[in-house]
């Protein structure tokens, strides 16, 4: 996905197209542990407002969200727990011994594990969030904070041993370390591209991302960033990094593919952690010295909103919303915004053969375009303009769209088929 698009701190629609019909959707919530509250605080990202706080055990440090968004994990630092959010009630429902200081969390791309970085019990731990059991654990040195591969074999977790600092590489399946990379300084939070190629991460005294080629396990590169850097996890395309500096509050946006920073936004002081939406369009970055989180949209690189949330926030996840998407079955009217620089909804589902009359209506003072190849549609949509265009779902896809004065800066959607009438 594109950093570049509409902010998903506005409320995002999931519509759902039958016969005309379209039903909105809650937007989706974002969980922050306050680490001096013994708290985590729920944001709706419709109001950019806290609706709510959930007492945790002493010292939220780990939070992770499972992919359906039905659970939230929570490691407690002054405890020896992981406390389980149902996130419809936003209350806790379950709590899982692991061991004194468990520190970081890392969630498997399918959700079917969650990896706790024991920190006081020198062990790496998994637990099943289908029966929240520990199922797995693994001797590693004083961990701190960890991350899984997308295919969930493997884990990087970061080594804080004095004396013997370390990316410790697990095989998951094995339950064993496999290999280690040892490192002059203290890591501090890691990250894998999706493709788990390559792993960023920091280290203590050092205004640098840096990036570990997990293949020959050697350092790629090094990228310049501001003083005391703590988390650059990358995009779900692998095409940006988002680097969080503590020193000058700010959040860079680095260019994975020529691991140079292409942007660089002012947040709160003492910037800790930042999540992304599904659509990746916005991050949210808690500021661990002003008590609040700053949502920053990311096409304009702009803080759109500045949300008091309560004492020392650090860890932050935000709840998977489905892609703004149209599903349409039967002959069916679908609402198609065009704004700067985004299509809503960016994915239109139909059957094969099923006619469709698109309403387009641009919302934006420029000028944009709906092209879409495979359909022979070319065509201009002029500022304030609603404009009406009647297609006939192809027999296979997906089909792409764009507009073709911005497509290349995240102008996109596509037209995914389904088989059946």
């Amino acid at each position: 996905m594109s950093l570049v698009g509409k902010t998903a701190a506005l409320t995002v629609l999931a519509l759902v197209v039958a016969g005309g019909a379209v039903n909105a959707a809650a937007a989706p919530k974002v969980y922050v542990g306050l680490f001096r509250d013994d708290a985590v605080a729920v944001i709706d990202t419709g109001a950019n407002r806290v609706v709510g706080t959930i007492p945790v055990p002493k010292g939220p440090h780990g939070l992770v969200v499972t992919p359906n968004g039905a659970k939230v994990y929570v490691s407690s630092d002054g405890d020896s727990t992981v406390s389980v959010i149902d996130t419809t009630s936003d209350r806790v429902v379950r709590s899982v011994d692991v061991g004194a200081n468990p520190h970081g969390l890392a969630i498997s791309a399918d959700g079917s594990r969650v990896m706790v970085s024991g920190f006081g019990s020198n062990q790496v731990l998994f637990i099943d969030t289908a029966t929240d059991q520990i199922v797995g654990r693994v001797p590693v040195a004083q961990p701190h904070n960890g991350a899984l591969s997308a295919d969930g074999r493997t884990a990087w977790v970061g080594s804080q041993q004095q004396g013997a600092t370390a990316l410790v590489r697990l095989d998951v399946g094995a339950q064993k370390e496999v290999a280690r990379v040892a490192l002059d300084r203290t890591p501090r939070a890691l990250d894998l591209s999706p493709d788990g190629r390559r792993l960023y991460f920091t280290v203590a005294g050092q205004a640098a991302v840096l990036v570990l080629d997990t293949t020959s396990q050697q350092i790629a590169s090094q990228i310049t960033v501001g003083a005391s850097p703590h988390q650059a996890p990358p995009s779900a395309d692998g095409k940006w990094a988002l680097a969080v500096s503590q020193g000058p509050g700010e959040l860079q946006i680095i260019d994975t593919a020529t691991s140079t920073v292409a942007g660089t936004v002012a947040v709160g002081k003492t910037p800790h952690w930042v999540g992304q939406s599904s659509d990746g369009t916005a991050a949210y970055v808690t500021n661990e010295g002003s008590n609040d989180v700053s949502v920053v949209q990311l096409a304009s690189r702009k803080v759109i909103a500045t949300i008091p949330v309560g004492n020392a926030p650090r860890k932050v996840a935000v709840q998977p919303g489905a892609i703004t998407s149209a599903a349409a079955t039967g002959e069916a009217d679908v609402a198609l915004r065009v704004d700067d620089y985004f299509f809503e909804p960016k994915v239109i589902q139909g059957h094969a053969g099923q006619p469709l009359r698109l309403q387009i209506d641009n919302a934006a003072s420029t000028l944009h375009n709906l092209s879409v190849p495979r359909l022979g549609i070319d065509r201009d949509l002029p500022p304030k303009s609603h404009v009406v265009l009647d297609v006939t779902v192809p027999r296979s896809g997906p089909i792409e769209f764009f507009c073709k004065f911005h497509g290349p800066l995240g102008q996109q959607g596509r037209l995914v088929v389904e088989e059946g009438s």
